[in-house]
C-alpha cells in the first residue's frame, strides 16, 4: 500500500462544549445531543476546512482537509462545572496531518445549523481548523458579537448558523 492509499482516522476528541460561542450566542446542551444522535455522513457529511473558508478550487489552500466520520457526546468538567461536550472522529487528509505536525491549525471550531433541513434539530455541517483561539471578551469578539453586520457572516452557509469558540485539539491518527 503506497502512502497515497493510506487512510487515517483520529482518536475521539472534543470539538464543542455547551455554552458560550465567539459570536455571542450559546450552544444549547440539546444541540450537542441532537448533533451526535443525528449525524450521518451519508445524509450530510461535515467537511473540514481552514478558518471556515470554502474554496471553489479543490487544489488551493482552502480546499477540504478531511471529513467528520462520527460524533458522540460526553460530559466534561470545565472550571468545576459539568457540561455536555461533542466529540468527533475525523478522517484527515495528508495536508491536515502535515499542518498538525507543524503545530499549525491546532484548534477546532464547529459549524452548526440549529434547524438542519427544517427538521427542528441541530446538525454539524462543518468543522474548521484554526490557529486563532476565539475566547469571549477579546476585542474582535466584542466587535463580532455587537456589530450591526457580523464580520463572520460571509463565512456561513446560513446567517443563523454559528461558529463556536476555538477549542485546542490534539489530533491523534491511526492507520
Amino acid at each position: 500500500m503506497s502512502k497515497e492509499d493510506k487512510k487515517y482516522k483520529s482518536k475521539w476528541f472534543c470539538i464543542a462544549v455547551a455554552g458560550a460561542t465567539t459570536d455571542g450566542r450559546e450552544i444549547q446542551p440539546e444541540w450537542i445531543t441532537q448533533m451526535a444522535e443525528s449525524y450521518d455522513p451519508k445524509k450530510y457529511g461535515a467537511r473540514i476546512n481552514v478558518e471556515h473558508y470554502r474554496s471553489v478550487f479543490p487544489d488551493g489552500i482552502f480546499g477540504a482537509y478531511g471529513d467528520v466520520i462520527a460524533l458522540k457526546t460526553e460530559k466534561v468538567t470545565i472550571d468545576g462545572e459539568e457540561k455536555d461536550a461533542l466529540f468527533a472522529q475525523i478522517e484527515p487528509t495528508e495536508s491536515l496531518i502535515e499542518l498538525n505536525k507543524k503545530k499549525q491549525k491546532v484548534y477546532t471550531s464547529i459549524e452548526v445549523d440549529d434547524n438542519f433541513a427544517n427538521k427542528g434539530s441541530a446538525y454539524l455541517i462543518g468543522l474548521a481548523v484554526t490557529d486563532s483561539p476565539a475566547s469571549l471578551g477579546t476585542e474582535f469578539l466584542q466587535f463580532a458579537s455587537t456589530a450591526k453586520d457580523n464580520p463572520l457572516a460571509n463565512k456561513k452557509q446560513r446567517p443563523e448558523n454559528l461558529f463556536t469558540a476555538a477549542v485546542e485539539t490534539k489530533l491523534e491518527f491511526e492507520e
